[in-house]
């Protein structure tokens, strides 16, 4: 049974299946679908599993990939891996049974000592959650010492809740609490 399964980490759900074959690409374009059907069609007597995992799928490689979907070979089973369902035509996802699997973060922020320009350019980097937003958030509610950054952060969790880009939440509160030297 083909499935696409949603989740916010592709490394974890990859170390869970067994997979006989894994395709991890940024963008999976037609030529992987022909890269994949080789792979599919080399017969074994066990099942097979092929595993696809891409932050973007190519609309014409989802086509491509249809028929395959639709006509897959004895034994074989597709397993994609997105971080959402709306990254795939709905073509797709009516072939594929679809499964989530989200997994808390394991990134906190323990005690905040100094915010300094490394911090903030290492936070930065990171593609943090909205939940890890609002660890870090609690982290810098214990060192708000006035009002005004108390208001930040009272700003900061409305404009989590709006959907305002994420790293223009967080620059405006490491400027807040940014360490005057």
């Amino acid at each position: 049974m083909n499935r696409v399964i949603i989740t916010n980490d592709f490394e974890k759900v990859l170390q869970e299946i067994e997979a006989n074959e894994v395709v991890l690409k940024e963008e999976f374009k037609v030529e992987d679908v022909e890269e994949l059907k080789k792979k599919a069609f080399i017969a074994e007597k066990d099942k097979k599993i092929i595993l696809i995992a891409a932050k973007k799928y190519n609309i014409y490689a989802q086509n491509a990939l249809l028929k395959l979907l639709e006509e897959s070979p004895k034994n074989v089973e597709f397993i994609l891996l997105s971080d959402s369902k709306y990254k795939l035509l709905d073509t797709v996802l009516s072939r594929l049974v679809l499964e989530k699997r989200i997994f808390e973060k394991t990134q906190t922020f323990n005690k905040i000592e100094n915010i300094t320009n490394d911090f903030i350019f290492d936070t930065l980097q990171k593609e943090l959650s909205k939940e890890e937003i609002i660890g870090l958030l609690k982290e810098l509610l214990k060192k708000a010492d006035n009002e005004e950054q108390l208001k930040i952060i009272n700003d900061a969790l409305l404009m989590l809740e709006l959907n305002i880009d994420k790293k223009a939440i967080l620059s405006m509160l490491f400027l807040a609490f940014k360490e005057r030297k």
